[in-house]
């Protein structure tokens, strides 16, 4: 078969499985992946790790508490920085910080630059 004949056909088959609307059955599907061997035990992948470490929560109330001092913490970190974003706007707003230079001025404009013009696009003269 030649190229042509073989690209024909893969078009074909490409355009019938494009087009082609099929009715899926989403609800079987679902059922048919879902099903397992018998005594697998549950569809929960991670349920054996979690029981795996359901003994671990003593140490993960310790580990709360931890994580409330590092809170605290951090509540007076942003006290901390409110106290002093309050102060420095109270310090902008009453003139106590000195005020900003005034700005340069601008320089000239500076004139362009003359860019040469071929022979053959000059004006003639008469």
């Amino acid at each position: 078969m030649g190229r042509g004949r073989q690209k024909a056909k893969q078009q074909k088959i490409a355009r019938k499985l494009k087009y082609l609307t099929t009715d899926t059955d989403y609800d079987e599907l679902a059922k048919e992946l879902s099903e397992q061997e018998p005594g697998t035990g549950s569809p929960d992948p991670f349920a054996d790790v979690d029981d795996q470490y359901a003994d671990k929560d003593v140490d993960s109330a310790a580990d709360a508490d931890a994580a409330k001092v590092s809170s605290a913490a951090q509540e007076d970190d942003l006290d901390e920085y409110a106290k002093w974003a309050a102060e420095a706007a109270a310090k902008a707003t009453s003139g106590e910080f000195p005020a900003s230079a005034p700005a340069a001025p601008k320089p000239a404009p500076r004139k362009p630059i003359p860019m040469p013009m071929p022979s053959a696009l000059k004006p003639k003269k008469s």
